[in-house]
């Protein structure tokens, strides 16, 4: 459908919406109770705007009564914000009136103030209602300056319901330009971020959807979206935003060629437009109902001109314009007046700012001078220095090679030692089923014989040789089965004692835990008979195999359990409590993208200072020869930076510690 061109009579009718309430409008008889009661002068002068406010739309020039003594009470009070918010609302009625020059006056002394004052919403309110008459006035390149100023201060408060008409309005000015997508991407911006955050311009920014919809030539959807706002318009009383509702839904019909609809809708704007003393759409209503009677009723056509010729010689005399261009040359000398102030107070400060960056410079030129003098003399005792300093750094070198060589030789202790304690529980643990095997064997052999002695005899009992057989199959079963398990003992003692790859395969993480919980547990018991400790394993069944380095895991596992059996043996040797009883227990379980092993124990625990250190190389609780202080710290390393895990302690002194072990959940099945 082709683009409908927009009359700038028309247009105008966005600055108005946006000249309207964005917050409902306080109950005018309630604010009336309030101003009955003793209140400070500040609070009625704030109260004297808001009911100002409320009754602008309906009763302009009530209004202006309510507005002109909050006025004259801010002053003499000396309460500049509110004479900034009384001299605003003042402008907004006189523009309502039609009386250009005197609204314009009074928004600059209402800025003027702000600024003075530095009240930045007094600003953005102004600025705005600066934009809306000069759009009223024609002139879009002022009031597209004023509207993005009014934007840029809204944006700085922040004030979203300003930004929100600082948008609108903008769309105004490119409706004014014939640019109506441009237009309706700001309004239907405006109308979303409304809707999101349940605005009171939401209402308002109906009416502007339904005008840009009609200049579209979209008359459906324009009429949706003006029905939408009425009953909000009628609920407050707004007469005013109501007559121009009415008119554009006329020139929407008329558009559609409803004729009687349109007829219908331009009377009730006139007369709803006169009612509120709404200058500009009784010129608008009545010049439509003059041109829609002059081919059926000249008369009443007469009439209608007459009625729009004196509303427009209301609004747009040259006096008025003049006045109006006037105060606009003015205020341009204001700000050209502030620029020049702004400017030499800057060159001032630049000056200012010279001369003491001269006497910097000038104080450090002395600085450096006697310096000068100084590093001569300085010289040569740094030369002293120097010699002196390779001569230490020389010998630190050396000390350096030589820590460096016995780090290594402790590393390489610590190795050996836990190699050494899981020999002793791999020698205890492959004990039980060599056991096994030398019994069964022995066993046997007596089957045997007794099988021999049964077959040799003449009448021989076939089914204690069936016996015989069964038994012997048994035993052989689990000579095989024992065997096995020595060999598995074995094969693991081989894997540990070889140094590690670093390479990674699918391990069993319940099977490794039990294994060195029994290899650890054998081992103290080999070291010390004794020792004694009841230990436990609580493991998810439907834990995944993960890729890690497997000997890596195994020192790591075995050096968390030996130091658990050792607390808990020591705690029972020093306080020999027959009511404790030593307990350690290990437990798996897949916590979301990890997988945790838990080693806990009922111990001597540890404090704060001894907890913040446990992990730091060659540091240990035990006594000298016991411990290198090296196996948490390869055990930290092998898991956060061989497996990018975690491994962290909790403890409390005398009653044990838990340490726990988390593998990221990358590491399972290769991934």
């Amino acid at each position: 459908m082709r683009m409908k061109a927009i009359t700038s009579i028309h247009i105008l009718c966005f600055m108005l919406l946006v000249s309207v309430a964005f917050a409902q409008q306080n109950p005018v008889d309630s604010l009336k109770k309030l101003l009955s009661r003793p209140t400070p002068d500040t609070a009625r002068v704030l109260l004297l705007d808001q009911l100002s406010y409320a009754l602008m739309y309906s009763k302009p020039l009530v209004a202006m009564q309510y507005a002109r003594e909050g006025l004259e009470l801010a002053k003499k009070s000396k309460f500049s914000k509110g004479q900034v918010r009384n001299m605003n609302r003042l402008g907004s009625i006189l523009r309502f009136t039609s009386n250009y020059s005197q609204a314009l006056q009074m928004h600059f002394g209402s800025l003027k103030l702000a600024e003075s004052i530095n009240d930045q919403e007094g600003i953005a309110r102004t600025l705005n209602n600066i934009g809306i008459l000069y759009l009223e006035q024609k002139d879009a390149k002022k009031a597209i300056e004023y509207f993005r100023k009014t934007q840029t201060v809204a944006q700085q408060i922040p004030d979203q319901n300003l930004s929100q008409i600082a948008m609108v309005n903008i769309a105004t000015n490119y409706a004014l330009l014939n640019q109506l997508d441009s237009a309706l991407a700001y309004v239907q911006t405006a109308y979303d971020l409304a809707n999101n955050s349940k605005s009171s311009t939401t209402n308002t920014l109906l009416i502007s959807l339904g005008n840009i919809y009609y200049r579209m030539g979209r008359y459906s959807l324009s009429l949706k979206y003006y029905r939408l706002s009425l009953p909000y318009l009628k609920a407050v009383e707004n007469n005013r935003l109501l007559s121009q509702t009415y008119f554009e839904m006329a020139q929407v019909f008329k558009g559609m060629n409803r004729l009687d609809s349109c007829f219908y809708y331009a009377r009730q704007a006139l007369e709803l437009s006169q009612a509120a003393n709404n200058v500009k759409y009784t010129f608008e209503a009545s010049s439509l109902l003059s041109s829609l009677y002059d081919s059926t009723d000249k008369n009443r056509a007469y009439d209608y001109f007459r009625l729009a010729a004196a509303a427009k010689d209301s609004m747009f005399s040259q006096e008025k314009v003049k006045q109006v261009q006037n105060l606009s040359f003015n205020e341009q000398l204001r700000q050209q007046e502030l620029i020049a102030t702004q400017e030499a107070y800057e060159n001032r400060q630049k000056i200012g700012g010279l001369l003491g960056i001269l006497g910097v410079f000038l104080i450090v030129a002395f600085i450096l001078y006697r310096n000068n003098l100084q590093k001569q003399k300085a010289n040569k005792l740094l030369q002293r220095q120097k010699e002196e300093i390779n001569l230490q750094r020389d010998k630190a070198e050396k000390a350096l090679t030589e820590l460096t060589a016995t780090q290594n030789q402790l590393i390489q202790s610590e190795k050996l030692a836990s190699l050494g304690e899981l020999t002793a529980g791999i020698a205890h643990e492959i004990q039980n089923p060599l056991n096994f095997v030398n019994n069964f064997s022995e066993l046997s052999v007596d089957l045997i014989k007794d099988l021999k002695e049964e077959i040799e005899k003449t009448e021989q009992d076939k089914e204690y040789i069936s016996e015989l057989f069964e038994d012997l199959s048994q035993n052989q079963e689990k000579i095989n089965h024992h065997g096995k398990r020595a060999s598995s003992i074995v094969k693991g003692m081989l894997e540990h004692s070889r140094a590690s790859t670093g390479e990674r395969a699918l391990t069993d993480i319940n099977a490794l835990c039990d294994e060195y919980l029994r290899l650890s547990y054998h081992g103290m018991r080999a070291k010390d008979k004794s020792f004694n400790a009841d230990y436990k394993t609580d493991f998810d069944e439907n834990l995944p195999k993960i890729n890690v380095v497997s000997q890596d895991i195994g020192r790591v596992l075995l050096n968390l359990i030996n130091n658990a059996f050792y607390a808990v043996h020591q705690r029972k040797q020093l306080f020999n409590d027959k009511n404790y009883t030593p307990s350690v227990s290990i437990t798996t379980k897949q916590l979301g993208n990890t997988v945790e092993i838990v080693v806990k124990d009922n111990g001597l625990g540890m404090s704060e200072a001894t907890k913040a250190k446990i992990f730091q190389p060659f540091f240990t609780t035990k006594p000298t020869g016991q411990g290198t202080g090296l196996g948490l710290s390869l055990a930290y390393d092998i898991v956060t930076k061989g497996h990018g895990g975690t491994l962290k302690v909790e403890s409390v002194e005398g009653e044990g510690a838990t340490f726990a072990v988390q593998l990221p959940f990358s590491t399972i099945n290769g991934k």
